[in-house]
């Protein structure tokens, strides 16, 4: 069972009902009798696994989160690329919120056309982008 080792698992345990464990199975402990998964480096006792399978690629990823800092859209290019990655959007006017999480569809040299049709203009409203992990 060493051929585990060093490769991302998933384990399933006997406790409760069949429950199941995602990470890379870092170690193996005969002696001691259990297994160490995940960055967290859980203990398992080997007599608590029903059955140990390794994960699928898109099993291993991590679903895409928004990063939780935005920075203010000033130049072109960024305008650019929140259109062509449809980040997600924060649209102020002031200290008033304008539009949440909304996405751009297209920009011209002055104003910007938000996913709901509105256009509002770059000089009198703040554009803060946050773009994705992962």
């Amino acid at each position: 069972m060493r051929h585990w080792v060093g490769k991302p698992v998933i384990v399933y345990l006997r406790e409760p009902q069949y429950a199941s464990m995602r990470g890379v199975l870092r170690k193996w402990d005969s002696a001691a009798g259990r297994v160490v998964i995940g960055h967290q480096e859980i203990g398992v006792p080997i007599r608590d696994i029903v059955m140990i399978k390794a994960l699928a690629p898109k099993e291993r990823a991590l679903p895409p989160v928004l990063y939780s800092v935005g920075y203010i859209m000033k130049d072109r290019l960024q305008f650019d690329n929140a259109v062509y990655f449809k980040s997600a959007v924060t649209v102020w006017k002031g200290d008033r919120l304008i539009a949440l999480n909304t996405t751009l569809v297209s920009h011209t040299k002055g104003a910007v056309t938000l996913e709901d049709g509105r256009t509002l203009l770059k000089g009198t409203h703040l554009f803060v982008v946050r773009s994705l992990r992962g």
